[in-house]
Parts: C-alpha cells; sequence; structure tokens
C-alpha cells in the first residue's frame, strides 16, 4: 500500500485501543512472514496502557483459532477477523486471502510471538527510550552502565546541598556566594522568610528537569553568573532611571503647588484630583498608576475648585502651564516606557535564582558522575540534541531500518521533545512506503505540567504541521521532516462513545459545545470542542438507562438529607447532626457522596461498580478518610500507600528501634504495634503500664527479654549482624507478619524496597529510615485486582478507566493559573539588548497585558483553562451508567466565582433554562432504580501466602564467588588480596566508578567492611598509576573480561580491553609475579584476533601486582617489541 500516516482524533470509550490492536494485527497478517511483527513499534503512554495492549493483541490471535470460545465471544472474534480480512484484501491487494489462511498465519504468528516475545515492540514511549539511550551510551556521552534516576527530589535537594557547600568550603566560589546572599538579603527586605532558601532553590531547580523549558536552558545555560550579575545591573538602572524621571518631574509639580500654598481641595477634584497624582508618584511608585480626574483637568483647562480662594485662583492660573507641561511629560514616560517596566519588575525578583540554575546543573553533573546515574528527565534532552542536529540521526540507523511501522496511543501526551524523537522514524517509515499512525485526544489533555503538548495532536489532524515548528530554534531541522508528513497525513475520526449511556454522552455533548461557544477570547478552546468534537451512541443502544445528577452544596448548608430519587430535601437530618446545626462546603459534600455511594448499593451495584474521582489528591483523603469511617472498604492512593499499612509500621517501629536502642518513643511505638498487628489486640491498662516501663528501663535487655517471653527470637545484635533484607527477612518470620491485615502485597513491595536500597545505596540503617522519611508517602503497591471496593482517585488516574457509577465531588476548581505559576518567556530585543539574555521568568499576573509578553501570558491562560477544563471532560467521560456532579453554590455575579468549574455548571444550566437560584439538585436523567447489568471482568489472581524465609545463621556459610575470590590452595594473605584486587578491577569502568564497585562487594559478601578502605587504597594505586591512568579515564572505551572467539571458536578472555579514539586498541592483563613468556604469549595470542579485526595499532599490557610493574609493548604481527 502507500505511504500513509493516519491521524485518528477519538473521543473517550470510541475504541481506540481497539482501532490501534486491529491496524497492528492487520500490519502483522497482511505478510506471509511470521516474524513480520518485528517491523512495528507500537508506543503508548503508561505501562498498563502498554500491557492491555500486548493482552488484546495476544488475545485476539489465540481466539482466531481457539476452540470452546463463548458464543458472544466467538462472535466478537470472528467480526475482528472477517474485518481486518477485507481491509487486508482491499489496502494490500490480496483478493485471493481466503479466512482459513489467514486463521493459519494468526496460529504461526502467535506461536512466534510467544518464543521471542522480547520482539514484541509495545512499550511505553519512555521504555522505548531507555533502550535508545542503553543501545547508544557513547554517541550520547553518558556513562557506561549508568543506573537510571527517577528520584528528582533527592537528586535537586543533593545538588542544592552540593552547591551551597562549595559556597562555604572554596574560595574561588566568591561571585557565587556573594549571588546567593544578595538574594538572601532581597528577600528579608520584602519582608520573606530566607531560611528556606535550599528548598526555595531545588524547587525552581525542577525546571531543570522539565522539557517545557528545554530551549530555554540552552539560552541561559550559555550565560556566566558574571554576565547575569550584568544584566541585574542593567535591568536595574533601566527601571531606576525611568522612575527617578518620573519621580523628579512630580516631585517639581507638586513642589511647585506647595510653594504657591495652594490647598488640594482649592483644586479641581480635590484630594481626589492632579495634587494627589502628582504626589502619588513619590509615596508608592506604580507605573500603571492612572487619574482621571487630573486627565480632565489638563484636558479641559479647568483647575480652580468651588472651593478656591482668590489667591489661589491666581497662583494657578500662573503656574497651570507648567503643571499641564509636567503632566503631560509623565504620561509620555509612561507610555514609552511601561511596557519595558513592568517586564523589568516581573523578570527581577527571579534573576538570583535564575542566575545559579546553571551552576545547579554542573553540581548535578557532578553527583551523575560520582554516583554513575543518569536522570530519565535527560533521555529525551540528549537524543534531541543528535536528532536536530542532523538530517539522518546516526542513532536511528539500525531502528529505522528494522522498524517499518510506528504506531503513537495518547499523542496529546506526548511532549514536543519526545515526538521530534520519534519523528525521524516515522519519516524513515513513510519514505519506505508504509503506514504508520497516530491516536489522540486533545479534550483528554491533562499532562501540560509534564511536557504533553495538546496542540500537536489537533495540528496534525488539521495538516497544519507548520504551527508545529514555527519560531522554534530548530525550525531549519524539523521543518523538511514536517514536509514529508504533509503528504501522507490522512485525519480521521473516532466519535462513537462505545462506553457510556447516550444520557451521558448527550450531556456532555452540550455542555462542553456550550463553554466552548461562550468562550470566544480562547480560539484553541474553539478548535479543540469544534463541530466534530461531539460523541454519538452506537446504533440501537439503549436509552431510559442512565441517571445523571448535578447538586449544589454551599457553605453553612442545611443539614437534612435529600431524596435523591426525587431531587428534594426532606426532613430526615445527617447522622450525627442537629437540626439547627450548619455544615461547611465540605461537610456537605461527604455527605451528599455517602448517600450517592448509598443509593447505588441499595439499587444493586457492587462496590467495584463505583467511583469517586476528585480533582486533588487532598480531596480524595478527605473522601476517602469519611467512607472508611463510615465501614466501607476502599481503594485509595493512601490504602495502596506503603506507609499506611500496619504491618509495614511494625517493621519501621523495629528498625528504629534497633537503629536508636534507648528511644523511649520507638519502644513504645513498637511494642504497642506488636499487640495491635501480631496478637491483634489493643494492649488494655495493665499493658499499657508494661509497655511504658519497658521503654524508660536505662537498659535494652528487658525490653528484648519481654519480646523472648513472649515466643519472639529477636535479639539487639541482630542490627549490626544482619543486611537490612536479612533483618527484614527475619522480622517477618520471627513476627509470622505474612497474611496479618491481609497485608502480604505490602510486605513483598517492601522486601523489594530494602533490596533496591541496599543495592543502590547502603546497607545503612539509619540511612534507610532517612530515605524511608522522604520517600513514604510516593511508595505504594499496585492496585489489587480482586477487591471488591469502592475506587476513590484522582481524576489523572483515572484517565483510561471506565465505571458504571462515577461521583465528581468538589466542582469547584480554578480554571486560572495558580498565583504562583511562572512563565518563561522569550524576551524582545528591546529588553535583552547585548546582553544575550533571551528569556525571561516571570510571575504570572495580570499585568504581564501590557507587557511584551502580552501573547505568551494569554495563550498560557487559555492552555490553563483548557487543561483544567479537559480535567472536567476526562472525569464526566468515566461513568457508564450513572453520573453524579456535586458542585459549590456561590454568588456567581461576582468575578472571581466566574472563573471556576462551579460557575460553568450553573451558566450551562441556566442556559438550558432549568435553572433557579433556591433549587441546589437537577436530575437530568432518571434511570431504573435498579443497577444494570455489568458482567464483571473476571480475572485470575494469584495470591502468595507462604514466605519462604530460614534463618541462614544455623547453616554453612558460603561467601559469593568464592572460587573466583579465594585461593584455597595456598591460603596465603598476599594472594588472598591480589584476587580480591582483580576481582575488583574486572569490576571497574573508569576511576569514577571505583567507590560504587567496591561498595557493592561489600554488599555481595566478597569483602568485609573492614577491608574496605584497604582495598580502596589497592585500587586506586592501580588506576592512578603514571602508566595506567590513561586506561582509566573517560576517554576511552572498555571491555572488562570480554570474550573473543577465534574461528574454531576457541575462547579468549583479557582482562581489560581499552579502545581508543584513533581506531587502536590496548589489551592489558593482570598478572603475579614473577613474570613468565606465557604472558606474553596469551597476549599476542589476542593481539592476533585483533589485527584479523582491522585495528590499526595494538598495544598489550601486562600489570604485575605486588612489584607494581608495567610491561608494555607495541604488537607487529611477528614477534613482541619489548619496550
Amino acid at each position: 500500500m502507500p505511504a500513509s500516516f493516519k491521524i485518528y482524533s477519538s473521543s473517550a470509550g470510541s475504541g481506540k485501543t481497539f482501532q490501534l490492536t486491529k491496524e497492528y494485527l492487520k500490519l502483522a497478517l497482511q505478510s506471509e512472514d511470521v516474524s513480520y511483527y518485528k517491523n512495528i513499534l507500537a508506543i503508548t503512554f503508561t505501562n498498563d496502557a502498554a500491557q492491555e495492549m500486548k493482552t488484546r493483541i495476544l488475545g485476539a490471535l489465540r481466539s482466531f483459532n481457539e476452540q470452546g470460545l463463548q458464543e458472544k465471544e466467538k462472535r466478537k472474534s470472528d467480526a475482528l477477523l472477517l474485518n481486518i480480512l477485507n481491509e487486508i484484501k482491499d489496502e494490500y491487494e490480496q483478493p485471493n486471502l481466503t479466512e482459513a489462511q489467514l486463521r493459519v498465519r494468526a496460529a504461526r504468528v502467535f506461536d512466534h510471538l510467544l518464543f521471542h516475545y522480547s520482539e514484541f515492540a509495545v512499550s511505553t514511549i519512555d521504555s522505548f527510550v531507555n533502550r535508545v539511550v542503553r543501545a547508544f551510551t557513547t554517541e550520547l556521552k553518558l556513562p557506561h552502565n549508568f543506573e537510571v534516576d527517577m528520584d528528582a527530589q533527592t537528586l535537586l535537594s543533593t545538588a542544592v546541598s552540593l552547591l551551597l557547600n562549595k559556597v562555604n568550603t572554596q574560595a574561588e566560589n566568591r561571585l557565587l556566594a556573594e549571588t546567593l546572599q544578595q538574594y538572601a538579603l532581597e528577600k528579608a527586605e520584602e519582608g520573606k522568610s530566607w531560611n528556606n532558601l535550599p528548598e526555595e532553590l531545588a524547587e525552581f531547580a525542577r525546571h531543570l528537569l522539565n522539557e517545557q523549558t528545554y530551549e530555554h536552558l540552552l539560552d541561559i545555560g550559555t550565560l556566566t553568573l558574571q554576565d547575569f550579575k550584568k544584566i541585574r545591573q542593567d535591568l536595574y538602572a533601566q527601571k531606576q532611571t525611568v522612575e527617578k524621571q518620573i519621580q523628579a518631574l512630580a516631585k517639581e509639580a507638586a513642589d511647585l503647588i506647595d510653594q504657591h500654598h495652594i490647598l488640594p481641595e482649592e483644586i479641581s477634584y480635590g484630594k481626589n484630583g492632579i495634587y494627589s497624582y502628582f504626589r502619588k508618584w513619590n509615596a508608592s511608585f506604580d507605573i500603571t498608576t492612572a487619574n482621571s480626574n487630573a486627565a480632565k483637568t489638563v484636558s479641559d483647562d479647568k483647575w480652580p475648585s468651588g472651593k478656591a480662594s482668590t489667591g489661589a485662583k491666581v497662583s494657578l492660573d500662573q503656574i497651570k502651564g507648567r503643571l499641564a507641561e509636567i503632566y503631560r511629560a509623565i504620561e509620555d514616560l509612561k507610555e514609552r516606557e511601561t511596557q519595558n517596566h513592568l517586564l523589568i519588575s516581573a523578570m527581577l525578583p527571579h534573576l538570583y535564582k535564575l542566575s545559579v540554575l546553571s551552576e545547579l546543573e554542573r553540581c548535578i553533573q557532578e553527583i551523575k558522575v560520582d554516583k554513575n546515574l543518569v536522570h530519565i528527565s535527560e533521555f529525551n534532552k540528549r537524543i534531541t540534541d543528535i536528532v536536530l542536529q542532523e538530517p539522518i540521526p546516526f542513532i536511528y540507523e539500525r531502528l529505522g531500518e528494522r522498524y517499518q511501522h510506528i504506531l503513537i496511543d495518547e499523542f496529546q501526551d506526548t511532549s514536543v521533545l519526545q515526538w521530534n524523537n520519534l519523528l525521524p522514524l516515522v519519516e524513515n517509515a513513510l519514505a519506505g512506503d508504509n503506514f504508520n499512525m497516530v491516536v489522540g485526544d486533545a479534550k483528554q489533555a491533562i499532562y501540560g505540567w509534564r511536557g504533553g503538548e495538546m496542540e500537536q495532536i489537533l495540528h496534525l489532524h488539521r495538516n497544519q504541521t507548520h504551527h508545529l515548528y514555527q519560531n522554534s530554534r530548530f525550525e531549519e531541522n524539523v521543518a523538511p521532516r514536517y514536509d514529508t508528513l504533509r503528504w501522507t497525513l490522512t485525519p480521521e475520526h473516532l466519535n462513537t462513545n462505545y462506553r457510556s449511556a447516550p444520557e451521558i454522552i448527550t450531556f456532555n455533548n452540550e455542555l462542553f459545545g456550550y463553554i466552548s461557544q461562550a468562550n470566544p477570547q480562547f480560539p484553541l478552546l474553539g478548535a479543540i470542542y469544534d463541530e466534530n468534537f461531539a460523541q454519538k451512541a452506537p446504533e440501537g443502544k439503549a436509552t431510559g438507562l442512565a441517571h445523571l445528577q448535578v447538586l449544589f452544596t454551599k457553605e453553612e448548608d442545611s443539614p437534612r438529607k435529600f431524596d435523591l430519587d426525587q431531587c428534594t430535601r426532606t426532613e430526615e437530618v445527617y447522622a450525627g447532626y442537629a437540626s439547627e446545626d450548619l455544615l461547611s462546603y465540605q461537610e456537605s459534600t461527604l455527605q451528599l457522596v455517602l448517600q450517592m455511594v448509598q443509593q447505588a448499593l441499595a439499587d444493586g451495584y457492587a462496590p467495584r461498580d463505583i467511583a469517586v474521582l476528585s480533582r486533588t489528591n487532598r480531596n480524595s483523603k478527605l473522601v476517602a478518610n469519611f467512607l472508611k469511617q463510615k465501614k466501607f472498604d476502599i481503594i485509595s492512593q493512601d490504602s495502596l500507600s506503603l506507609q499506611f499499612a500496619e504491618v509495614i509500621n511494625l517493621i519501621i517501629a523495629f528498625f528504629r528501634l534497633l537503629n536508636q536502642p534507648a528511644n523511649s518513643l520507638a519502644r513504645s511505638q513498637a511494642l504497642y504495634l506488636v499487640y495491635k498487628v501480631v496478637h491483634q489486640e489493643l494492649p488494655d491498662g495493665a499493658t499499657t503500664a508494661r509497655i511504658a516501663g519497658l521503654a524508660t528501663t536505662p537498659s535494652v535487655d528487658p525490653f528484648f527479654g519481654f519480646l523472648q517471653q513472649q515466643g519472639f527470637d529477636l535479639a539487639y545484635r541482630d542490627a549490626g549482624n544482619l543486611s537490612l533484607y536479612e533483618l527484614t527477612e527475619k522480622l517477618i518470620r520471627v513476627f509470622d507478619l505474612l497474611g496479618k491485615n491481609n497485608e502480604c502485597e505490602y510486605l513483598f513491595r517492601f522486601l523489594d524496597l530494602v533490596l533496591e536500597y541496599t543495592l543502590k545505596y547502603s546497607n545503612n540503617l539509619n540511612n534507610f529510615l532517612e530515605y524511608w522519611d522522604l520517600h513514604k508517602e510516593y511508595l505504594s503497591i499496585n492496585t489489587p485486582k480482586d477487591r471488591d471496593a469502592i475506587t476513590i482517585t484522582s481524576i489523572h488516574k483515572s484517565k483510561g478507566l471506565d465505571y458504571p457509577v462515577v461521583i465528581v465531588p468538589f466542582c469547584d476548581w480554578s480554571l486560572e493559573p495558580q498565583t504562583s505559576t511562572l512563565l518563561w518567556g522569550t524576551l524582545p530585543a528591546s529588553i535583552s539588548g547585548d546582553s544575550k539574555l533571551r528569556t525571561a521568568v516571570v510571575t504570572l499576573n495580570k499585568k504581564l497585558e501590557q507587557t511584551a509578553l502580552h501573547q505568551q501570558y494569554t495563550q498560557k491562560l487559555e492552555k490553563t483553562f483548557i487543561e483544567n477544563l479537559n480535567m472536567l471532560y476526562v472525569a464526566l467521560t468515566r461513568p457508564v451508567d450513572r453520573l453524579y456532579l456535586i458542585a459549590k453554590a456561590q454568588d456567581f455575579k461576582k468575578g472571581g466565582a466566574q472563573k471556576n468549574v462551579s460557575y460553568w455548571l450553573q451558566q450551562f444550566l441556566v442556559n438550558k433554562g432549568v435553572w433557579q437560584e433556591a433549587t441546589l439538585c437537577y436530575q437530568l436523567a432518571k434511570g431504573p432504580t435498579q443497577a444494570v447489568s455489568h458482567k464483571p471482568v473476571t480475572e485470575e489472581v494469584y495470591v502468595l501466602d507462604k514466605f519462604t524465609s530460614a534463618d541462614w545463621a544455623k547453616n554453612l556459610k558460603l561467601k559469593q564467588h568464592a572460587n573466583n575470590v579465594f585461593d584455597f590452595e595456598t591460603q596465603q594473605e598476599h594472594r588472598r588480596w591480589n584476587r580480591k584486587l582483580h576481582y575488583a578491577l574486572a569490576r571497574i569502568t573508569y576511576a569514577q566508578d571505583m567507590p560504587k564497585a567496591l561498595r557493592q562487594l561489600v554488599h555481595q559478601g566478597i569483602i568485609s567492611q573492614r577491608e574496605l578502605p584497604t582495598l580502596t587504597q589497592m585500587v586506586d594505586h592501580v588506576v592512578h598509576h603514571p602508566q595506567m591512568q590513561r586506561y582509566f579515564n573517560r576517554s576511552v572505551t572498555v571491555e572488562n573480561e570480554r570474550e573473543v572467539l577465534d574461528v574454531r571458536t576457541n575462547r579468549y578472555k583479557p582482562d581489560r580491553i581499552v579502545f581508543g579514539e584513533t581506531g587502536d586498541v590496548t589489551l592489558i592483563d593482570y598478572k603475579l609475579p614473577p613474570g613468565k613468556p606465557e604472558f606474553v604469549e596469551n597476549l599476542n595470542s589476542y593481539a592476533a584476533l585483533f589485527r584479523e579485526l582491522v585495528f590499526s595499532k595494538i598495544t598489550c599490557v601486562v600489570y604485575y601486582f605486588e612489584e607494581d610493574r608495567v610491561e608494555e609493548w607495541e604488537y607487529t604481527g611477528e614477534v613482541a617489541e619489548q619496550r
């Protein structure tokens, strides 16, 4: 088929995953090559989405030949197969292909996929980028064998600490110290605390990891601290010059009036007139100051007021000419300078932070090199640096040959960098006359804060590709690629909603259509919610089954319950309230959520059918705590969090106790949790007194003696004798925690966490507890699939899911940016001048409308409005049968109330003609009082109910890799050390890797903590040896103990192979003295193999332990030249 780039503009519930699956299957089955699927790359946004797509593809392939399918499943499978068959016949010109032949192909592809699962290329975009980066570490200037770091908080906090440490310890950082000092002083002068400087710098430094600021950071990265110092001085001077000019003129005018003894009330408009105008400039300078009375006085030339004395009238007549001149001069200055003055005033508060960003970036790079880390945010930037500089990016040469079809899901959440990085692959695939596609929905773009760009899907679908690169610094490189796309673009709409009831579909069409039309000031909103956005229900779908209700509550609301069926208040009062009580907005909202849940359950819905979706995690937590108090089983972020699992709290309590045995609070908490979690009872008075006594004894022995009496074999020495992982296992084993409180998932996740921490960081208990305290709120288990519980989650996390019953409380979120939001804008030349500063960082506020950033400010307002409206769209398109909305009743005539979701819900009801001021409940669709039948999705869940763990101390102890490390024949001490030295060197690529490699040896039990300093000194001596250090620096490429095969498949393994930058190679062996002829012969044998690989220069090196001697020669192909 000819090249085609199909752009699907989908809507919620429109079957985009089905479409992706169908297109994948069609591509995989149109070829007789059973492995053709290897040419297809499908990219999704989340791991769950990738797994779902894989499951659907494999499920479909299996169902095409599976016997014993239920009738409904059989019909669906056959319909999909016939659909694919007809499209293959039509699009790939295979008119003779039969159904039987296609089923055979499907069976063969299914089997081949299972046996080559690693080449089943359906993954998240992050996973794909990670694969690219791993394959090209040298080209992308990344360390070999790096670890992916996803912990931005720790990275940035460490970078700030390193920066501040440099200020305190290094004299050459005088300018940095001065910059930070001035920043702190400026904050103090503004009345703000400077004590939180580290936290504020760390928060601002998040922009270094943000793709949205990438181009701006490229500009800033070229500027030094000295540059910023001069920029600040210049901008401050510009600002001061304008202010002094205006203030001098205003002072002259005010003094002139005073000198003539004219009172303010004797001048036209009195204290609100021109005298006040002149005085105000020196009292508090605001360049936007305006005074219509002063303007009228000058334009009408009417100066005296009715209260003016004869003398005042005479004096005013004498000086009014000069006063009018001064007024006009000030207004002229305002007209010329307001734009720049406002912009400079907005920029100055952020310049100090901006100036240290480059220094923080250097600190981050130091940390990465030291710890061999690469933060995940860096991947796309590294690839972009290459992709946008080359017409044919070399890093894609191999991938381009392999992947001929690129399928991209959730395109509205794809960032600009991610898309620009994928663009060469798509272009290459199209050049080979291949099918490619993307699927997205700009109405569900809610990840702008993470780099998602809603305009990409919009402009691609409309074939307005020029909008995607105009005014970009990469326009020259990207434009030709878009030209290739432009000729192959085929837009398609998926606007049939297979999920929701027809009444819910109609409600959403009307609501969002109305909001779009009511906001013509946002053209992008109109483009997204245009005439094509409206959805339709599938033909024949039953109506009258949906329930749709909008309720408003308020501050000081009535405690009387609603009759939700009749949409009226009753006389019954909420439990726990009296009839005269008044409920807060929060209390009233929670009570309504409870009523809605109770109604759904009473009508036959199961708890798992119900979801409560909130805009913020804070509101989700309020709902979760409230329903939990009412004894409902729930699944929420907190319920999945490790920190709220009691078995984990017990382990952490004992960690704290073993870390600080004298801590009475740690002792009492540990014993309290033993009773609560292990004995499943709360301590009575006597037990509580016993716990208090054991918690305060001077010695720890009575405490552990009490545990022994209880049958718990735990001792204080365990903390020192066991690794963290072993200690965790022992606590689980001793207290028999598996199965307690049905929290086994939390235990396994915690064990994974402990193992990850010890391998990545250390085995130190105190350090782990610090890590836990910093990260515990982010650590959780996956959502269990077998729980019949109410889901309480954020709208963000509900995206892509559906529920029979959806409740959306707190529908009052703002559609405007937060007051602390920063705008990264591009500066005009009038401000940047010769300073090379092209970027302005300013706090978003209305005054920016009067600056050169007005267009960028308006775009920010528009995108924020749309993204927050999209949040409502995502929430309202999750339900299948029932939708409840709870909004906030306010005085909607006030301006502030018009900027939130509640206002637009109210205006929509006004537009429909159903709004009444005294009415708080609106039933827009009333379905049956019995639940609509939904067959639950059954999935086999395997629960691990056994935990295999044993006290290894009672068994024979064997250290890992013992045969490689110890010389059991001689047992000589120096031989033992040399073995360990050899083992350590085999794990070091560059000199900077040494600390981490040696820590790993400790963790693996190869060396002890006591041996670490000695071995560190020995390794350091080798890697920094004058003749060896060049083989351990980052300018070379290294392979340790890499096997080489000759034509007879004999194996050769030099200890170290070093590839130089000019096509040369060095082969290194580590040996024990004395030197032997076979040492030279072995290396020459290795070198002969490398000669066959056409290396121009081959150097051989033998390093002798103990003698610290280096033997080196260049291999000539005949005999060794000694030197």
